[in-house]
């Protein structure tokens, strides 16, 4: 089993107490964010990192046979730092898309959601869908004209939004837990958000008023799922997270952590 350690100012706790053999010769850096996201991962009030890929990376180091040093940092300034090579893999929920291809690389996918949007339940609209000029189907954005729409920073959210929306009052939030606080608080109208964090924010208290408006239409701009991200053309630490990734999705450790954390399965 590998030596995994949190690094960060924040004095985070070490992500396992275990004490486990390590491989100085061969260490990996990986970047992760502490910030609220769930079922992704956030770090608990212990300390302590959870969620589902805090669950897979645990078990990717120890298939890997690796020393992995995690150091946590804004999910921002996670893509930065593997490109200035402070880091050699990257965890954060990360959409798969062809405009971060061309920057970095990335692991085969280990889950793969939708996006919506999500709003008061006493604000009745009915969203359709249209033609956008590049031929795909879009949210129709006469929905959104006289509303400010919510959205996480650096997302493929945004990404969408700015592509797709040029006219639409957008606000960009630095985490997805201050895009909801902002939607509760009555100062923006909608956030277009991954789907598990939505139903996740929709089960608590806070999320109680609210329901989703529309699905957003399939659209590569939303990804092809949710990888790893590697340095760009970083082969041999790309197959060994690809290789430990097809082996915690072929024992049934994937399927056990994603059970639990989005169904609540023990």
């Amino acid at each position: 089993m590998s030596n995994i350690v949190v690094k960060t100012a924040l004095a985070l706790a070490v992500v396992s107490s275990v004490a486990l053999p390590a491989f100085a010769e061969d260490v990996i850096r990986i970047g992760m964010t502490p910030e609220p996201y769930l079922p992704f991962g956030q770090v608990n009030a212990a300390g302590e990192w959870e969620g589902i890929e805090a669950d897979i990376t645990h078990a990717l180091c120890e298939r890997m046979k690796v020393k992995c040093e995690i150091s946590a940092m804004a999910f921002d300034g996670l893509l930065p730092a593997l490109k200035e090579n402070k880091l050699d893999v990257a965890v954060g929920a990360f959409s798969i898309t062809d405009e971060r291809r061309e920057t970095v690389d990335f692991s085969a996918s280990y889950y793969t959601e939708g996006t919506s949007l999500v709003g008061p339940k006493s604000e009745e609209v009915t969203i359709g869908t249209v033609d956008a000029p590049d031929g795909s189907k879009i949210l129709d954005p006469k929905a959104f004209e006289g509303k400010i729409l919510g959205v996480q920073a650096s997302t493929v959210q945004h990404q969408y939004v700015l592509k797709y929306y040029p006219e639409v009052e957008v606000k960009a939030y630095d985490t997805a837990d201050n895009s909801m606080a902002d939607l509760a608080a009555g100062r923006i109208d909608f956030v277009l958000s991954p789907d598990l964090y939505l139903h996740t924010f929709l089960a608590t208290p806070q999320g109680a008023e609210f329901d989703i408006k529309a699905a957003a239409p399939d659209n590569k701009t939303l990804g092809e799922g949710v990888g790893y991200v590697v340095k760009k053309g970083d082969a041999a630490t790309l197959k060994k997270v690809d290789d430990a990734l097809a082996s915690i999705k072929a024992d049934g450790t994937l399927d056990k952590s994603i059970a639990h954390w989005v169904d609540g399965a023990k």
